[in-house]
């Protein structure tokens, strides 16, 4: 049973047009699909590692959630769920966690459309 828990988890700010931030996916068993007053935002655990919008990051990072109703949260999604549902996930022929191990640049274009990219 899970303890009592009280606040909000920490939402990673928005890149800003023309910038880039360096992230790493946690674990796609924690990934959800939340209710937002703006509609469904895909909720990706992160630990962030550059940011133009943050002073001073510490090198292990800053742990908070990437909230996006962007195509290329949805595209994540689509790629390891199956109907982009954290309910099922799919299996892969290589090693999934290994991929979310590595460091992700996420690039927020001049048009304010996002890509991700591993490094």
């Amino acid at each position: 049973m899970a303890g009592i828990k009280f606040g909000v988890e920490p939402n990673m700010r928005e890149v800003p047009p023309g910038e880039t931030a360096t992230i790493k996916l946690a674990n796609f068993t924690e990934w959800k699909i939340k209710d937002t007053e703006y509609g469904p935002k895909h909720c990706i655990p992160i630990v962030l590692f550059s940011h133009p919008s943050y002073d001073d990051i510490p090198s292990k990072g800053i742990k908070c959630n990437w909230m996006s109703k962007a195509t290329v949260s949805e595209q994540l999604f689509d790629w390891v769920f199956e109907d982009g549902l954290p309910e099922q996930p799919k299996t892969f022929d290589f090693d999934i966690e290994k991929e979310f191990k590595a460091k992700w640049k996420l690039i927020r274009h001049e048009t304010k459309g996002y890509a991700i990219e591993q490094l």
